[in-house]
């Protein structure tokens, strides 16, 4: 009988655990009206987005063309530097083109110190930086992904990131994952090292960065992914020794290691996962997350 059983104090209501509050589907809308379902999990970064997408719903996603992932796969890095030149000229910083060519990492770490010290939330900046990613040797092999991105439209949405989150973290996804990642505005621990930005322990304070908010993106697997694969874990380990302690200590966090760097938080799944890549290889694109 309902409500039977040790413990059980007749007239007492039972609590209602919080997550059965939650609406469990949200919809991506494309350009040709076409939508896709998102269906939501019982977790704690699902209600959060619940509770943001409700004003979210109404803002026009500043959909880019390289929040495709089929946009770097068809474009040269002579094409990428066209762009990067285009940003550039937009927020009056020039560029030595030939650098950028050769993906020389450390004049491409300038630019990203560039970025760094001038960001004003002018959205030609974001477009700049997302491009100096672009030209980097470890952006070439992009994940198989479909990026939504607020950008500067959800500041004001952004949440503290949660650190119990990282409890259900993974680094493996599967095709039709829906899940969020770190996305600073600097580097990790990881990258910092794998870009040889200086070995100085300020400036690594400065630029690499835990997982410090939520910001409301979305992402879509759309393919089965392995966050580690191709990554010099061991090498990585053996540096990071020497820095791992104090570079917690200045964030205030008790540890910080491979698996809090590359984890992803999953809070859904597209079942239709497959649709979203037809859609996007016929430049058909998001305007609208429903919720």
């Amino acid at each position: 009988m309902v409500g039977s059983g040790p413990g059980f104090v007749a007239g007492t209501p039972k609590k209602v655990p919080v997550f059965l509050h939650i609406k469990y589907s949200m919809q991506i809308v494309f350009s040709n009206n076409k939508k896709i379902d998102i269906i939501l999990n019982s977790t704690a970064v699902a209600l959060t987005y619940q509770k943001i997408y409700k004003h979210l719903s109404h803002v026009p996603v500043p959909f880019r063309e390289w929040d495709s992932p089929y946009y770097v796969k068809t474009k040269s890095i002579h094409q990428i530097v066209e762009k990067l030149m285009l940003y550039a000229n937009k927020v009056l910083v020039e560029i030595d083109w030939q650098l950028c060519e050769l993906q020389d990492q450390e004049y491409l770490n300038n630019l990203h110190r560039i970025y760094e010290k001038n960001y004003n939330g002018n959205a030609a900046w974001l477009d700049f930086h997302e491009h100096i990613h672009m030209c980097e040797k470890t952006h070439a092999d992009q994940a198989n992904v479909l990026l939504i991105d607020y950008r500067e439209k959800a500041g004001m949405l952004e949440k503290p990131f949660d650190t119990t989150w990282l409890t259900s973290a993974t680094t493996k996804v599967k095709a039709g994952d829906v899940y969020i990642k770190w996305a600073e505005l600097g580097k990790t621990p990881y990258t910092y090292w794998i870009n040889n930005e200086p070995e100085d322990m300020t400036r690594m304070c400065e630029l690499a960065k835990p997982w410090l908010k939520l910001r409301p993106k979305i992402i879509v697997a759309l393919e089965d992914i392995d966050f580690l694969k191709g990554i010099d874990v061991p090498g990585f380990e053996t540096w990071w020794k020497q820095y791992n302690t104090s570079w917690c200590q200045h964030w205030q966090i008790p540890s910080w290691g491979v698996d809090d760097i590359f984890g992803a938080s999953v809070f859904g799944r597209v079942p239709d996962f497959a649709l979203i890549a037809g859609q996007l290889q016929n430049n058909v694109y998001p305007t609208k997350v429903l919720l």
